[in-house]
């Protein structure tokens, strides 16, 4: 499966929809499919805009890495993820050779048994487990992921010491 993502990125304030406290709503649709992730930030978050107003827009071809046997789509993709979910011990190894596998993949993300998702991408080595209940054969969260990269956050952001960072409402 392969489809070209829109991903807009808003700040919400304390008293916004979305997560609590301050924190940012991505916004992703594909072919007709509509999904709205709310990330709270647990350090606060940075400055930006006025809340409830969408400041960055990234679009980005996402491809099922699962399924897709088509070798130039699967080097074109910018966000190559899974749909199969996999113990945290397979995928986290995993993650890396896809990445060092497809050098113009940007973002690399694979649903883990139990829940939530394995991630790595961006400027920070290394794989990060972001709670998320999105279904995994389905899922928009790792172009929402592809988007947070693209507006210049990083994945760690995501991953508060204490709470899940990342929920899914639909």
């Amino acid at each position: 499966m392969r489809r070209l993502v829109t991903v807009g990125l808003s700040l919400v304030g304390p008293r916004s929809p979305g997560p609590p406290g301050p924190g940012y709503v991505l916004d992703a649709r594909a072919f007709g499919e509509s999904w709205r992730y709310a990330v709270a930030v647990p350090d606060g978050g940075r400055e930006g805009p006025p809340s409830g107003g969408v400041f960055a827009v990234d679009e980005h071809l996402a491809v099922d890495a699962d399924r897709c046997r088509d070798r130039w789509t699967l080097e074109c993709a910018d966000v190559l993820h899974g749909s199969r979910p996999r113990p945290a011990h397979e995928a986290l190894p995993l993650l890396a050779r896809i990445l060092a596998g497809h050098p113009g993949c940007r973002l690399a993300a694979l649903p883990l048994t139990g829940g939530g998702w394995a991630a790595a991408g961006g400027a920070v080595p290394g794989a990060f487990l972001v709670p998320c209940a999105a279904a995994p054969d389905r899922s928009l969260l790792p172009s929402c992921l592809h988007a947070w990269l693209a507006a210049g956050h990083g994945l760690g952001e995501l991953v508060p010491r204490s709470q899940p960072a990342v929920s899914r409402s639909r």
